[in-house]
């Protein structure tokens, strides 16, 4: 055998992993985007199809998923327009009641409400990166509070917190951890995002990972503040 294709085929499974490395990044990303194209075209079918129902025949396939996600865009950017004015708002509390009304999607519906808008507090008004204790003490893993309750036997205050996996971030599931035992970051939710999407690439320099108990500020409403006696 030549000996450059035997230095070649030695070197092969190196020069494999050296290329699957390389285009992971895009890969990745190419695979986050098909995802969202699926989403988007899902929602244009609703509209897009029943018009070409409608006609007998509809455009090509590969045209059709097009129109779809064009109406997709469409569709979010008027609601997204509507959303912030008076009528927008009165459609969502339509919207609204009218799910309430249907059993098993008012649970869905309420829970995702729920969810979106405990991720959308800004972190200095609620801090919600953790590390929580997985799958031993001496391991931990990145964790996003969600809610702070307390236990109706012992009354220790417990956390719900929900795990994200690596490479994406929309799938995991969710533990419920004593509050004592997290250890809270000053992350943002888009840095902790970015360090489960990356395998843990893009992560600071230094991390806090024993030190245990609420942050200053923790998560939650507020208290009230303590009105000074009138003197």
């Amino acid at each position: 055998m030549d000996p450059q294709v035997r230095q070649f085929l030695v070197r092969w499974p190196q020069t494999l992993a050296v290329g699957a490395i390389t285009l992971a990044p895009l890969a990745l990303t190419v695979w986050a985007l098909w995802l969202l194209a699926k989403l988007a075209a899902l929602l244009g079918s609703l509209v897009i199809r029943p018009i070409g129902a409608w006609f007998g025949a509809g455009p090509p396939g590969a045209l059709t998923t097009v129109l779809e996600i064009i109406t997709a865009v469409l569709i979010l950017t008027v609601v997204g327009v509507l959303a912030r004015g008076a009528a927008g708002k009165a459609v969502g509390r339509a919207v609204d009641d009218f799910i309430g009304r249907i059993p098993i999607g008012r649970t869905v519906y309420s829970s995702a409400q729920k969810l979106i808008a405990s991720f959308q507090s800004p972190i200095e008004q609620a801090q919600k990166v953790v590390l929580i204790e997985f799958p031993s003490e001496e391991m931990k893993t990145v964790g996003l509070v969600t809610q702070i309750f307390t236990a109706a036997d012992s009354g220790e205050e417990l956390a719900a917190v929900y795990v994200p996996t690596t490479p994406n971030p929309t799938s995991g599931y969710v533990e419920i951890v004593p509050v004592d035992r997290l250890v809270w970051l000053d992350w943002s939710l888009n840095e902790a995002v970015q360090f489960v999407v990356s395998a843990g690439v893009t992560a600071p320099e230094a991390i806090k990972y024993r030190t245990r108990g609420l942050p200053a500020q923790p998560p939650g409403p507020r208290p009230p503040a303590e009105t000074p006696p009138v003197p």
